[in-house]
């Protein structure tokens, strides 16, 4: 049996990486291998799934606070591989792989004979797919921000995948930017965090809940983490990047925008509830952004005409259902969390009919070349057997949208319903989302009603050739029947656990995070239970669809309403790009010496500081004998003195001349203190480079007459600087003859090894007396190796641009008639 938990580790880490490897696998079929493509591409979700379902099955669901294994990664950090697959875990990954398996079908049925779109979209896709189900397992903190990031990344891709269209690119960018603002703001929280506490696993953090001090430093951290978790899932008021995202193809935005990346954040805030849902901060803060989010949602939702911007919207409005639901998980601590119920299946209830939307969508564009309601008017009447399979599923998905009786959705419905009556019992300011989430299953309602007089409306209503085809239509072929399929598939799931509720409680009762000794109990009621029962969720859901059926036949919001929020991505986009480009250009002024100056500068303020808290560090060092060598103060004055006179001197001849005498100074310091090698190669360097400098000043031009730039602050900056660092080096110096005799140093071994070797080079030595050319051409040859082919590289490509060189080459051309090579 150990043998076997040992192993659960590496299952799941084989699980999250199948979709990823069986993406790239993908990439090495060539040609329009279809059918082996999709396959392979479909392997890797099937092996996630079925991966999980092994590891379920040999050791159930681990508790939260217990994880699952670990592998070691980089233990002197304190990093490691860990997972977790807990009830929470084990039903988003399931979810993401079973989806994954749901849109790698529809895709290869929405991209038709586009074989060069199926090879670029299946490898993104499994790096997707991956990326969240590492999201979703990770025990490490760390490791969960590592996958989140590559969530990021791999939605860019797949949500500005129309190359060759300008507004997917600003799309995926204003995704990019928004959901890393969060990411960057979630591993902020995640290291103050765990600095703070010294907890970086979730499975810790859950154990230890009750135990961690509710400080200014902790709720600091769960603010940026609540930060990463809303921008992930479109809270207000960055929520507009979601809409935006419907530029990507339509199996990008099933996936990504109903059971994937915007649940992300949710799943972070049901991982945060145990630890930090009795916050005082907690229920304000996550039920006012999530409620406000929720009716906004809804609104814009009713008041626009294209369909994946409504059901983007609806999304929204879901997912500030799911943060205000987790927000008033910490409504009762002391009682505890009774005022959320069954939250995975209220979000499993969403996917199930917003993932059929959505593929619908694409169906619509193929099959009708169309996706706005006006354009769709009397679409049940129009030829073709797809076509009304179609209609029937998109009826029956707005249906579901709309928490009809019969479907799943009605009962989460009446979950959220029952916990705001009870966090109103509570609170009774909370009763207001109660009243807002009765406004936004109004709007659901009236959508679904929109819906089904557009799709069933009088045959006389049809006008032929008013649709414009979508861009993102790539033809039918003989797998047209996928477009419906996968859709209806996923909506009977709806209809099988609302009419069959059994089934559904003995699936997802043993992952249930929160279920609570309520009314829901035992599980999901049958249909005709909260009819024979009723009490305030069934009042509220009856008010709801009355005032919901009202607003869709009416003629209340039919124009396209426009999301005042749109405005802050452009805005921000434009404020960046000119910010930057001051900030660059006051940065970035292209002259060295003012990188030098603040480079040195910033060191000399870190050693003053350092100075300032150690005041140790200004007194000098014992025994200190100033006028010990008079010589070596007299060289090191001469060093000064021409350091100083170099910027003031105008002529270059006399320049190189002051700048030989700084050098040959230098040398005469290395005999003084006894370094001959070191003098003799010096003085080699200063003959040689004097006389190059000579050469070539004849060959320039005549330098600019230009206005002399001020001394004196550069010349003040420099004392300053040169003061600081020489004192340090005093005192650094000083310090390590300090040291004990039997310290090694590397001045010793270069000595002791410069001829001979010993035991620890085993018996090899430089075979040179020259201690500092063996360290050139020895101890550090190839370091030596690469400074000289870089210098190397550096004349050949000033040897290539020479002006002489040019016109050589050019007056070679000339002389070569045309059509004719030369003979080499």
């Amino acid at each position: 049996m150990s043998s076997v938990v040992t192993a659960a580790p590496y299952l799941i880490l084989a699980a999250v990486c199948a979709p990823a490897l069986s993406g790239l696998a993908t990439m090495l079929l060539g040609g329009s291998r279809r059918l082996p493509r999709l396959t392979l591409a479909a392997a890797g979700p099937v092996a996630s799934v079925a991966l999980l379902a092994i590891h379920l099955g040999r050791h159930g669901v681990s508790p939260a606070d217990t994880p699952t294994g670990t592998i070691p990664w980089v233990p002197s950090l304190q990093l490691d591989i860990s997972f977790l697959v807990d009830g929470l875990g084990a039903f988003f990954a399931l979810l993401i792989a079973g989806m994954g398996v749901v849109v790698v079908l529809y895709a290869r049925a929405y991209f038709g004979p586009d074989d060069a779109s199926l090879a670029r979209f299946f490898p993104t896709l499994g790096f997707f797919t991956s990326a969240m189900l590492g999201v979703v397992l990770a025990d490490h903190l760390l490791l969960t921000v590592l996958f989140w990031e590559l969530t990021a990344i791999s939605s860019f891709l797949l949500i500005g995948w129309d190359r060759d269209d300008a507004d997917a690119g600003k799309r995926a960018m204003q995704a990019f930017f928004t959901t890393g603002l969060g990411g960057l703001a979630l591993l902020g929280g995640i290291l103050l965090f765990g600095g703070h506490t010294g907890i970086w696993r979730w499975s810790r953090l859950i154990a230890e809940a009750t135990t961690i001090s509710h400080d200014g430093t902790v709720v600091a951290a769960f603010v940026l983490m609540f930060v990463g978790a809303a921008t992930k899932s479109a809270q207000w008021p960055l929520h507009d990047w979601l809409p935006g995202a419907m530029k990507a193809p339509t199996p990008v935005s099933a996936y990504l925008h109903s059971a994937t990346m915007v649940k992300a954040g949710v799943f972070l805030l049901g991982r945060m509830l145990p630890a930090f849902g009795a916050l005082a901060l907690w229920l304000p803060l996550l039920v006012s952004i999530g409620a406000v989010t929720m009716l906004l949602g809804a609104v814009l939702a009713l008041g626009q005409s294209d369909l994946k911007r409504i059901f983007a919207y609806t999304t929204v409005s879901h997912l500030g259902l799911l943060v205000a639901m987790y927000g008033m998980g910490g409504a009762s601590t002391a009682e505890g969390l009774m005022a959320i119920d069954w939250d995975l299946t209220q979000i499993a209830s969403h996917a199930l009919y917003k993932a059929p939307l959505f593929l619908v969508v694409g169906a619509l564009a193929h099959l009708v070349g169309a996706r706005r309601l006006p354009e769709l008017f009397g679409l049940w009447h129009r030829p073709g057997t797809d076509t009304k399979v179609v209609a029937v599923v998109l009826l029956l998905s707005g249906y579901a949208l709309a928490g009809g009786p019969g479907t799943v959705s009605f009962v989460a419905k009446e979950f959220f319903f029952a916990a705001t009556t009870h966090a109103a019992g509570l609170h009774p300011v909370l009763a207001v989302v109660g009243v807002m989430a009765m406004a936004a299953a109004a709007c659901n309602v009236a959508i679904f009603v929109r819906l089904a007089t557009t799709v069933l409306g009088s045959s006389a209503g049809v006008r032929d050739g008013s649709a414009v085809p979508e861009p993102d239509a790539h033809g039918v072929d003989r797998w047209a029947f996928m477009l419906w399929a996968p859709a209806a598939a996923l909506i009977a799931l709806q209809y099988l656990g609302g009419l069959v509720p059994s089934l559904w409680n003995r699936t997802f009762r043993g992952i249930e995070v929160n279920v609570n000794d309520g009314a829901f109990a035992d599980g999901l009621p049958w249909a005709w239970e909260p009819f024979l029962h009723p009490g305030m969720p069934l009042l509220m859901s009856m008010v709801a669809i009355g005032v919901g059926a009202v607003l869709g036949f009416s003629g209340w919001m039919r124009r396209d309403l426009v999301d005042v929020h749109a405005r802050i991505w452009p805005a921000s986009y434009r404020g960046i790009l000119q910010g930057g480009h001051r900030l660059f250009h006051s940065v970035q002024t292209g002259h060295v010496r003012h990188y030098l100056a603040v480079v040195f500068g910033v060191l000399t303020l870190c050693i003053g500081w350092a100075a300032w808290a150690d005041p140790a560090m200004l007194r000098p060092p014992a025994g200190m004998a100033p006028l010990e060598y008079p010589a070596g103060l007299l060289l090191g004055a001469v060093v000064c003195a021409t350091a100083i006179a170099l910027p003031m001197v105008t002529e270059r001849v006399v320049r190189v001349l002051v700048l030989g005498a700084s050098g040959f100074a230098v040398v005469g310091l290395y005999l003084v203190y006894q370094a001959p090698d070191l003098a003799l190669t010096q003085l080699m360097f200063e003959i040689i480079s004097v006389i190059l400098f000579l050469l070539v000043l004849r060959l320039l031009p005549r330098p600019d007459r230009r206005p002399r730039i001020r001394v004196l602050p550069r010349l003040a900056l420099a004392s300053v600087v040169g003061i600081t660092i020489g004192w340090m080096t005093l005192i650094a110096g000083h310090a390590a003859d300090s040291r004990a005799d039997d310290t090694p140093t590397l001045g010793a071994f270069f000595e002791a090894h410069s001829l001979q070797g010993s035991e620890l080079t085993d018996g090899r030595g430089g075979e040179g007396r020259n201690v500092v050319n063996v360290i050139l051409v020895d101890f550090r040859g190839f370091d030596t190796l690469g400074e000289i082919t870089v210098l190397a590289t550096a004349a050949l490509g000033v040897w290539s641009m020479l002006p002489g060189r040019r016109r050589h080459r050019e007056e070679e051309d000339v002389r070569v008639p045309t059509g004719q090579g030369t003979q080499r």
